[in-house]
C-alpha cells in the first residue's frame, strides 16, 4: 500500500541500540532481579523510533545503499 524506501543504516543502528539497552537494563548481580524504574524499559522503543526517524528524515545517509552511476 505505502511503499517508502527506508534507510537501512537507521534500522540497523536502531536494532543494535535495542539489544545493547536491553542488555544494560537486565544486568544485575547474580541472584538479584534488575531494579529499574518502569520508564526505563520504555526507552527501548522510543529510542528506536527516534533513531530511524533521524536517519529517514534528517541525516538521509545510507551506508548500505549505494547510488548507481
Amino acid at each position: 500500500m505505502f511503499k517508502k524506501d527506508r534507510n537501512v543504516t537507521g534500522i540497523v543502528l536502531a536494532l543494535i541500540y535495542c539489544v545493547v539497552l536491553f542488555e544494560i537494563l537486565i544486568d544485575a548481580p547474580p541472584g538479584e532481579a534488575p531494579n529499574n524504574p518502569p520508564w526505563a524499559y520504555a526507552m527501548i522503543p522510543l529510542g528506536a523510533v527516534v533513531i530511524t526517524s533521524l536517519f529517514d528524515y534528517v541525516i538521509k545517509f545510507d551506508f548500505f545503499k549505494k547510488k548507481k552511476k
